[in-house]
């Protein structure tokens, strides 16, 4: 949320998300996701050597604490989960994953970031 904050956007919380793709609410998010029949049944895996690691920190938690360092967010939480994943499975997903410099956009600043986005063009 800080991260597009950073950049000008007001991104959907999980709680707003929730409603808008399941119509579904609750007092918190633990209540709104228990609410949810979808989710039933649904555990968490049982093993650390699991793609919501392996694909998801290099892919996701990687890319936006990169954007956020770029345009000056403190990413200390996700620098430590990032970190603790790199421990757990000997990589180095700083160096594996998707990086505003890997990306290509880490000259741009927010307003040109922006119009890429909107216009995907890059001058």
């Amino acid at each position: 949320m800080t991260v597009a904050s950073s950049l000008g956007i007001r991104a959907r919380t999980a709680m707003e998300w929730l409603k808008m793709a399941y119509d579904t609410t609750g007092e918190d998010l633990h209540e709104a996701i228990q609410n949810q029949p979808g989710y039933y049944g649904i555990k968490a895996p049982n093993t650390l050597s699991h793609r919501y690691i392996f694909e998801d920190v290099p892919m996701s938690m990687v890319p936006l604490a990169s954007l956020g360092e770029r345009f000056g967010v403190s990413v200390r939480g996700m620098d430590s989960i990032i970190r603790l994943a790199c421990i757990v499975h000997h990589t180095d997903y700083w160096k594996r994953g998707r990086t505003v410099d890997k990306l290509g956009i880490g000259d741009l600043s927010v307003g040109e970031l922006t119009r890429y986005v909107n216009e995907r063009i890059r001058e």
